[in-house]
């Protein structure tokens, strides 16, 4: 049986070092991990997780928990995690919640007792510490947690919904629209699959208000409320045909919203964008594809990966025994660029890319 000693020697390291290397630590330069996986897929090693995790306290086993995989902003994350994870010859597992807040909890809860070193969580129900309730020391990182400042207890990585919402606004405003509709806010009941993005939701309509009004643009009607979901646009591009579309342009909040919105327009006979114009936030791949393809606020997948496992590593690695509460959370709003397509710039639209300085992930 090949032995982790075998693989050290084949790669001209230490036992030390190669076992360093095959558990993704960020101690080994990436030449020589990547030789010591090398070595090691070469001779077909293959660690025993069981007896690693006893040797360590560690199994190189982490977990995502997502409300839907169909959703595209959730599909593209477990993907690019799950990617950055093999490349450090560590695991990700993959948990569907269904946007079901006490199945999200119980998933958490049951993590205690398996060999996973580390919790990803998207939630839309759950607070911080409603989660720390249960996760029982667990290394937690979330993505959009929108806990207030004092209340946060985990580190989180952010969309960057200020200057994302900033960016689609002016661009739709330097082509000429000035009766923006902003989809996706909140008022009122919301169905059970969005419960806690409310602050998310408000936070990016608050942004686009603002800068519509920077823009002495009128806001009064700004609001469409709905879901964030393709259905939901598609429902809502027909009530808003009906009333004799107010809007000349569409500032959606989502792709998947942004998408029904398209079909919807189109079924009603409304073109895009020569009628209206239409930009999404996310930068999920069918929007590259639709007809007309998709302007929107594209949100680095790959730096988001690579920053969550990053932050996770380095929790998990900190001195065991070290309580959340003494830790300091971080915050990280995650970069994003600009693709200007065809449904706010026609047919000649190039898929250009804008970026400016701001579009550089940064921590707060």
């Amino acid at each position: 049986m090949v032995t982790l000693k075998d693989v050290a020697d084949a790669a001209g390291v230490s036992p030390s070092t190669a076992s360093a290397a095959l558990r993704g630590m960020d101690i080994v330069k990436p030449l020589t991990r990547r030789k010591v996986i090398r070595q090691a897929q070469r001779l077909h090693y293959s660690t025993n997780v069981s007896a690693r995790a006893l040797r360590s306290g560690r199994s190189g086993i982490f977990t995502l928990i997502v409300p839907d995989l169909e959703n595209g902003y959730y599909a593209r994350l477990a993907n690019s995690l799950s990617n950055r994870l093999f490349a450090r010859n560590l695991k990700l597992i993959i948990q569907v919640s269904q946007y079901d807040k006490a199945k999200e909890l119980r998933q958490i809860q049951e993590l205690r007792s398996s060999m996973c070193d580390g919790l990803f969580v998207c939630s839309t129900h759950n607070s911080a510490r409603e989660i720390q309730q249960v996760a029982n020391g667990l290394p937690v990182l979330l993505f959009d947690d929108m806990s207030v400042q004092n209340q946060a207890c985990y580190d989180s990585i952010e969309t960057p919904s200020r200057d994302g919402m900033t960016a689609a606004i002016r661009h739709l405003h330097a082509c000429g629209r000035r009766r923006i509709g902003v989809v996706g806010g909140h008022q009122g009941a919301l169905s059970a699959s969005h419960a806690l993005s409310v602050t998310l939701r408000r936070n990016r309509y608050r942004q686009a208000l603002d800068t519509m009004q920077d823009l002495g643009m009128d806001t009064s009607q700004a609001l469409v409320s709905c879901d964030w979901s393709t259905p939901a646009g598609r429902r809502t591009a027909h009530a808003l045909a009906r009333q004799g579309m107010p809007y000349d342009a569409l500032c959606c909040m989502n792709d998947a919203l942004a998408l029904g919105v398209i079909r919807g327009l189109a079924e009603c006979g409304l073109r895009v964008p020569e009628d209206v114009a239409v930009t999404g936030f996310d930068g999920i791949e069918p929007g590259a594809y639709s007809v007309p393809t998709l302007t929107t606020v594209a949100v680095d997948f790959t730096e988001m990966a690579r920053m969550a496992i990053s932050m996770m590593l380095d929790h998990v690695g900190q001195q065991e025994g070290q309580e959340d509460s003494a830790r300091t959370p971080r915050r990280v709003i995650v970069g994003y660029h600009l693709l200007e397509r065809e449904s706010t710039l026609g047919i000649h639209a190039t898929n250009t890319v804008q970026r400016d300085p701001e579009t550089q992930s940064k921590s707060i």
